[in-house]
């Protein structure tokens, strides 16, 4: 009985040396555990220290204790391992629905006095970027995040529209802009409502990002949409809170409405109705105006050029600048050179005052052919007022001077410039003939040379 009481009491104190220690160890020194590590049997409390502290002691006896310690009480390492997608599996992932909906916030529109419009208003729209890192007003960036258009009709708003290419990711999926949308007009003008919205570019090789799905409040840097009198005002700004770093602004521009519409569309068709008349009308004058013109079509006008023709002007020296006397002279100088063209067999001299006239039907070149100067032009002179009269005026004309249209979207300025060039082929001796055919040749290029001179 006394040996069962002394090995029961051994078994007590040896508990509490034990818990004691466990708890005192947090003073000791590593050298202190080091050294009861290399004894042969260290006791456990003093191992489990050492691993704890997670030190290096010297000697083999105490790098092994603290080995078979941690590989006894150390849990298993968990690895990591890239997951690759297939292209289609990607594609499923994409086409997973959003947890939240822009449809979530209907029941909110109850909490605004929404605007009701009667007809329609149809507007483009643009957002971009408000950056709030180094100014607390932010700066708006250049490019556009989203861009579409934007119709009013009764309390629908449809958007129509789509986030940039350069955006990447998710936002190639047009659902969530044109789907994912849930926007009304207020009756003040603002725009309210949830909507998916991307903050970030994403790269090929980055993650995709899903949307933030916001809500567009009014705003007090917003200018409102006047669609009351959208024609007097079309346009609008909505500022939009997204978050600290950044945020986003709406233009909505060029609004306009069903009415406005309908006077468009009717001017086009009738427009283009007359458009297709005059070409009817004029066609036999358009093929004999290309015996001079080149003829090609530019939106709703067909622009004529001098290009039948083949002369290029050789400058001698740099154009000597003289008073300009006319709002639409764009250059104004002598010229000294010569004119190379194959319609003849030898080059004809140039040297002269000519001028460059442009508004917005043509631009012409005009050539002096007064009677005490410039006598290169001596064969045309006698046969200027004769040609004007024929013919009627052209832009820049006057009796001491000759118009060559060098290009032009007036169809009656074209005829009038084929006009002369019949008369000077049919009604004047070879000279002046050759010396009119030989400047019209070769007034783009002279025009060309005195615009490439006018800052020398």
């Amino acid at each position: 009985m006394t040996i069962i009481k002394i090995l029961t009491s051994f078994l007590i104190l040896s508990c509490i040396i034990g818990n004691v220690n466990a708890g005192y160890l947090d003073d000791w020194p590593d050298e202190a555990l080091c050294g009861w590590l290399n004894s042969a049997s260290p006791p456990e409390y003093i191992i489990e220290e050492a691993s704890k502290r997670g030190i290096s002691c010297p000697g083999e006896v105490a790098s092994k204790h603290l080995i078979e310690n941690v590989q006894t009480s150390s849990p298993p390492s968990i690895e990591i391992y890239d997951i690759i997608f297939s292209d289609e599996i990607l594609q499923e992932l994409l086409e997973i629905s959003p947890e939240e909906k822009a449809s979530d916030f209907t029941r909110n529109f109850k909490n605004y006095r929404l605007a009701f419009i009667q007809d329609e208003i149809i507007c483009g729209f643009n957002l971009k970027r408000v950056v709030y890192e180094n100014k607390a007003e932010g700066e708006i960036e250049s490019w556009d995040m989203a861009y579409g258009s934007i119709t009013f009709r009764g309390l629908l708003t449809d958007f129509k529209g789509a986030w940039s290419k350069s955006m990447g990711g998710l936002s190639s999926d047009s659902r969530y802009f044109n789907d994912e949308i849930n926007i009304k007009l207020t009756k003040d003008g603002h725009l309210v409502g949830k909507m998916a919205y991307f903050t970030h570019t994403i790269s090929s090789d980055e993650a995709p990002r899903r949307p933030l799905f916001i809500e567009l409040r009014k705003h007090p840097k917003t200018k409102p949409l006047n669609y009351k009198n959208i024609n007097l005002d079309n346009s609008a700004e909505f500022w939009i809170d997204v978050e600290d770093w950044a945020g986003g602004i709406m233009y909505v521009f060029n609004c306009k409405d069903n009415e406005e519409l309908q006077k468009n569309k009717s001017a086009k068709e009738k427009a283009e109705k007359l458009y297709k008349d005059s070409l009817a009308k004029n066609k036999m004058e358009l093929k004999l105006i290309g015996k001079i013109y080149e003829s090609k079509v530019a939106g709703p006008d067909i622009v004529f050029s001098v290009n039948y023709l083949d002369g290029d002007f050789e400058a001698k020296s740099t154009p000597k600048d003289s008073k300009k006397l006319h709002d639409d002279e764009l250059h104004k100088a002598h010229i000294n050179g010569i004119i190379n063209t194959s319609l003849l067999d030898q080059s004809i001299g140039l040297k002269t005052l000519v001028s460059m006239r442009e508004n917005d039907d043509q631009l012409t070149l005009v050539v002096s052919v007064a009677e005490d100067e410039d006598v290169q032009m001596d064969p045309l002179k006698e046969f200027a007022k004769p040609a004007i009269e024929y013919c009627g005026k052209l832009p820049g004309f006057w009796w001491d001077k000759l118009s060559f249209v060098v290009s032009t979207t007036d169809i009656e300025i074209a005829k009038t410039q084929k006009c002369y060039f019949d008369f000077f082929n049919n009604k004047t001796n070879s000279e002046a003939k050759n010396l009119y055919r030989t400047i019209l040749s070769a007034s783009a290029s002279i025009s060309s040379y005195l615009k490439s001179n006018v800052d020398r």
